[in-house]
């Protein structure tokens, strides 16, 4: 039998270090759009410019992060495919960004696909605890140890 759920990891690393900075675990499959706050307000360290994926686009989180100083690049990819400007001004902005720039800075977002791929190398992709709690204590113990195993 398979589960409907599963733990989901949402983390924030530093592009140079691989290092995590801040990670917040939850029940999954689920839209990213919201996820971006908790990450924020518990991050051990200031980042001046956060990359993030399509799934965290929306004004509400550009606003949020512009708000707290920090740059946010996210491609606006989410709603139907038009040939009008995304709604939002940060929205638009990315638009403009991104037909400009291409993929020159948001290129490093892909560092923290590697930290998830380190993550499950050295610690194992499986998690064999059964209860939902008890799943997030794995998956947070796997990042903390992720962070010792970098600093080592």
């Amino acid at each position: 039998m398979f589960a409907r759920f599963h733990a989901k990891l949402t983390v924030s690393c530093d592009c140079r270090t691989h290092l995590i900075l801040s990670f917040v675990p939850s029940r999954g499959p689920f839209p990213d759009s919201g996820g971006i706050r908790p990450i924020i307000k518990n991050q051990i360290t200031i980042v001046d410019t956060l990359l993030a994926d399509a799934g965290f686009d929306s004004e509400d989180n550009h606003q949020f992060l512009r708000a707290r100083g920090v740059r946010s690049i996210i491609p606006p990819l989410i709603g139907r495919p038009t040939q009008k400007p995304p709604t939002g001004y940060y929205r638009r902005r990315m638009k403009k960004y991104f037909k400009r720039y291409g993929s020159v800075t948001y290129g490093q977002r892909w560092q923290v696909e590697t930290v998830f791929s380190m993550m499950k190398r050295n610690f194992g992709s499986a998690l064999s605890a059964r209860s939902a709690h008890a799943r997030y204590r794995e998956v947070l113990l796997k990042a903390l140890c992720h962070n010792v195993a970098i600093n080592a």
